[in-house]
């Protein structure tokens, strides 16, 4: 049985009807396939965690709101996992610049707190920590240019 809901993100709204392991999108059908907190779609391979009403997708926040859906369920069907154990690496979602650096080496962090911000594209990019830790490494500073899956910041 197929079971549609409705998904706004920011002021974009998005009609998605689920059927079996497909998902339509406003009409247009993807596969995704899931693995952990990782969902592969049209070959790009990206981290989400849902919390609340905020969904982190590669480090950035986002925030959702759902109607048509039980209140114990996510906005990706149940997609709620942190990261793996010993993966503290967040990495440039995409090619851009460091406007601001925002945690020193030794800070303490938690999940969803803002740690880099980039601007790719004349759109700025808040880069979330996936997890709760300890600052171990600030790879990049502001000023400088990054490559797509480029280690920002290592947590542990």
């Amino acid at each position: 049985m197929a079971k549609t809901f409705t998904l706004r993100i920011g002021a974009d709204e998005y009609e998605i009807t689920r059927q079996g392991a497909a998902l339509l999108v406003n009409g247009k059908r993807f596969e995704p396939e899931i693995e952990g907190d990782a969902i592969t779609v049209g070959g790009a391979t990206h981290k989400v965690e849902i919390a609340d009403a905020r969904a982190i997708v590669d480090g950035i926040a986002y925030a959702i709101e759902t109607e048509g859906l039980e209140a114990k369920k996510t906005a990706l069907g149940g997609l709620q996992s942190g990261p793996q154990a010993g993966d503290g690496s967040v990495n440039a979602i995409m090619p851009g610049m460091i406007i601001k650096v925002l945690v020193n080496q030794g800070d303490e962090v938690s999940s969803g707190d803002v740690l880099v911000i980039l601007e790719a594209m004349k759109m700025e990019s808040e880069i979330c920590s996936p997890l709760d830790g300890t600052v171990k490494v600030v790879c990049v500073e502001a000023g400088a240019n990054v490559a797509q899956n480029q280690p920002l910041v290592m947590i542990e």
